[in-house]
């Protein structure tokens, strides 16, 4: 369901400028350069997953790559409905969108699955914004608050420093990366942490098997 959300002219402009930023910051980390410290994490059925190393929280960025035999727009369809992110990320628990301020600008709420019974789940709220440039489009969020919005109980608040997709057309479909930048606050168990990056990191394996499905291929 749709939770109507009204947002000032001047709120959405903080936001386009927010966003904005978001994507730059995302344009610049994504890239296997040395200067960004991706490491190969696993190698796998033409699926790879880079981790990086956030030294203000201990944490893992995540990062997966692998080719989609679909077309962007195959995908968007997917990605567009918010709440598919249960199907096919691991880790979520419930996604609902908050508000589509435009066709490129949205607002949405997503919480994480509890852990090994003792972890608490996450929940964020997300400002997502679509740049297209050429054959690539990036659709890149980050964290947000709203009081109409505030953290469910049993859950804890945490930050989505950074997040998102870069689909990029080929000839036969879409390569596409996937990752991921956050601090979920609060103290979790290397158990947690080790399992949370590997299982971010395997989000866009789990898209191609969802619209396998989706479009009948085995």
């Amino acid at each position: 369901m749709i939770q109507q959300e009204q947002f000032t002219a001047e709120q959405i402009q903080q936001y386009d400028q927010l966003a904005d930023q978001a994507i730059q910051q995302f344009q610049q980390i994504l890239p296997l350069t040395p200067e960004n410290k991706w490491d190969l994490h696993s190698d796998k059925n033409g699926f790879k997953i880079h981790l990086r190393p956030d030294k203000d929280t201990g944490l893992n960025f995540s990062r997966g790559e692998g080719f989609l035999p679909y077309t962007i727009e195959q995908i968007m369809e997917v990605l567009n409905q918010v709440e598919n992110a249960e199907k096919f990320d691991e880790l979520c628990e419930q996604a609902s969108l908050i508000q589509k301020i435009r066709d490129d600008l949205l607002v949405f709420y997503q919480r994480l699955k509890d852990m090994f019974i003792v972890v608490s789940g996450r929940d964020f709220v997300i400002l997502q914004k679509r740049h297209r440039d050429g054959n690539k489009l990036w659709v890149v969020g980050k964290s947000i608050e709203l009081a109409s919005k505030p953290p469910v109980k049993g859950k804890v608040r945490g930050e989505l420093k950074l997040g998102g997709w870069l689909l990029e057309e080929k000839e036969g479909g879409t390569q596409v990366i996937y990752m991921t930048w956050g601090d979920p606050k609060g103290n979790l168990p290397a158990k947690a942490v080790n399992f949370a990056s590997s299982a971010q990191g395997q989000v866009v394996e789990r898209l191609k098997k969802f619209m396998d499905q989706k479009h009948g291929k085995k």
